[in-house]
């Protein structure tokens, strides 16, 4: 059986990923945190959730639509705080594991 992450096996580095979505959007949050699952490993999930927050840099629109935020929230506002995520994103990326901190849960 594959183990599945989930938020308590990320690093303290790759959790704060997490705490900077929530400081954009709760939906934002709540959505990379529950990707965690779909996810192997840390590396796999940092990935992904680059991925991720490319697609919303892309096309913020959508997303805020989807979610009932597109007449709440400044589009510019959104895609730069998207764009300040994805450079933290890549850093914990180039940062290697063993520098990330030790997971609470292991």
């Amino acid at each position: 059986m594959i183990r599945r992450m989930d938020t308590d096996y990320l690093t303290p580095l790759a959790y704060e990923i997490i705490v900077k979505a929530n400081a954009i959007l709760d939906v934002l949050k709540t959505e990379i945190g529950a990707s965690c699952a779909r996810y192997d490993t840390e590396d796999s999930f940092l990935n992904g959730t680059l991925k991720f927050v490319d697609r919303k840099i892309r096309d913020p629109e959508s997303y805020l639509d989807f979610w009932n935020y597109l007449d709440e929230i400044d589009i510019i506002q959104f895609k730069n705080d998207l764009g300040e995520l994805k450079e933290f994103i890549i850093k914990v990326i180039d940062t290697p594991l063993s520098e990330r901190g030790d997971p609470p849960f292991k």
